[in-house]
């Protein structure tokens, strides 16, 4: 009988309660900063100090103090950074049927978390396609190497991407594109009609070409008021390109129809989105693949 991913990752699944999402094991200070991380809510307090003339001096006098508070609070809460940790993998027990697409989705637009390998095995590579403040990450965490390496060892999974990077604790931060390095297809893709070429470029077209890779998609962690991750991914199978004979057919409708059919996409696709805890291993997947996310809360004054 074939085993479930949990069950391979039994060891790794943590048990019990789980800390929130922002602030850990609560306590009275923290509560205050959960309480207050909203700058709004400052703004208005403040707002409403100013605006109220018969008291405002007596309020100003003793509230003054206070907002200092909050603001020195919420600047502490919004320090320190998330670390994502993303696995792909495929499921080998199971056959699916895919969706055929005419067209491959791109996700040209999402900066790309190349992983370059240095000489020195650097933990942190900045990189100048993506947000300033963002750092791809290399090296497994010790919780995911044990994930990936029970998953690479099991008979029903295999684990096919790592791609791992710390982001800002800001509200809204963009996808971060997760792929393998296997092409199956480059395409022009113009927003509009008209486009400007680059003649100083080695490829002066390079702004408006899409590559498509056979895994692709992206990533998204985002916060309000709690954490939400949002998965928008794709398992894509080259069509066979095979040349269709008409004249093999007598049924010349049937022909047509198969030669559609092999201009198609076969597309697996896993998208998802659901609010999250920081610590606890994340498990999204389909009956082709999946994906195992973890987020872990770092903060200002730690590292790795």
């Amino acid at each position: 009988m074939a085993r479930s991913v949990a069950d391979v990752l039994s060891a790794h699944v943590p048990r019990g309660n789980y800390p929130h999402p922002r602030l850990g094991s609560l306590n009275s200070s923290k509560c205050l900063n959960h309480a207050i991380y909203n700058p709004r809510v400052i703004f208005a307090a403040f707002f409403l100090v100013i605006t109220i003339k018969p008291i405002k001096l007596t309020l100003m006098k003793h509230l003054f103090p206070l907002l200092l508070l909050l603001l020195s609070s919420t600047a502490l809460a919004e320090s320190g950074a998330y670390r994502v940790e993303v696995i792909v993998f495929r499921n080998l027990d199971v056959v699916s049927d895919p969706v055929l697409e005419d067209e491959l989705k791109s996700f040209s637009r999402y900066p790309r978390l190349d992983q370059i390998i240095l000489d020195d095995a650097s933990l942190e590579i900045p990189n100048k396609h993506l947000p300033e403040d963002l750092n791809v990450v290399l090296r497994r965490s010790s919780r995911m190497d044990g994930v990936w390496r029970r998953l690479r060892t099991s008979q029903g999974y295999r684990p096919l991407i790592y791609k791992s990077w710390m982001q800002n604790r800001v509200d809204f931060y963009p996808p971060m594109r997760v792929h393998n390095e296997s092409v199956i297809d480059t395409q022009l893709r113009p927003p509009t009609n008209m486009v400007v070429a680059d003649l100083a470029a080695e490829d002066p077209l390079a702004a408006y070409r899409s590559t498509f890779y056979q895994i692709d998609g992206s990533v998204q962690l985002r916060r309000s008021r709690f954490l939400h991750l949002f998965l928008d991914l794709e398992y894509r199978h080259e069509n066979s390109g095979e040349v269709i004979d008409m004249g093999l057919f007598d049924n010349q409708d049937a022909a047509v129809e198969l030669a559609s059919f092999n201009e198609k996409n076969s597309v697996f696709k896993l998208k998802e989105n659901r609010q999250i805890r920081t610590g606890r291993l994340q498990y999204f997947d389909t009956p082709h693949f999946g994906a195992l996310i973890l987020v872990t809360a770092i903060r200002a004054d730690e590292g790795l």
